[in-house]
């Protein structure tokens, strides 16, 4: 299944919130240092697929002061895979009735000033509390927010953590 197809709903949902507040993606220009992850579960397929968005070069910038890997992310290779995936597991846990669940990330792409990157988990238990502990860029940005979308079986719960709040519970 091709990750455009499968993350559609996602891409949609915040651009509008990202054309109106966010403006352009230059340190300078936007003011507002926002991230969004979307996670939609599924306990009957027994799946779950995560949904990030971030600004490029504010992502950039974090890959390159964590690991010092200096990339363009609109110029895709293997490398800037592997450096993605390390850095949003080590930032992005989630737990499902006590258990970590473990996802992989399965592409990304740019759209216009943001970096959409899409993870699916390996195997996720379905069912029982969930809590989510989101770092994204806060190591990078001190004044960084990270808005949490979690569908389960359809419903929303939504969260603004502020850095350094880092976790959701439901």
């Amino acid at each position: 299944m091709q990750i455009h197809h499968l993350f559609q709903g996602f891409r949609y949902t915040w651009a509008l919130f990202f054309l109106l507040f966010l403006g352009s993606s230059s340190k300078t220009a936007h003011p507002y240092f926002v991230s969004v992850t979307e996670i939609r579960s599924d306990s009957k397929q027994q799946t779950l697929n995560i949904s990030c968005r971030m600004f490029t070069d504010d992502l950039q910038d974090a890959l390159y002061k964590k690991y010092q890997f200096k990339t363009e992310l609109s110029k895709k290779d293997e490398q800037a895979d592997a450096f993605l995936q390390r850095y949003i597991t080590e930032r992005l846990q989630i737990q499902v009735a006590g258990k970590p669940v473990t996802f992989q990330l399965i592409g990304y792409e740019i759209e216009e000033e943001a970096t959409w990157c899409y993870l699916e988990a390996a195997s996720f238990p379905g069912t029982g509390p969930v809590e989510i502990h989101n770092r994204l860029l806060y190591d990078y940005l001190p004044e960084q927010t990270n808005l949490v979308h979690y569908y389960r079986d359809g419903q929303r719960s939504s969260y603004k953590l502020v850095n350094p709040d880092a976790t959701a519970k439901m």
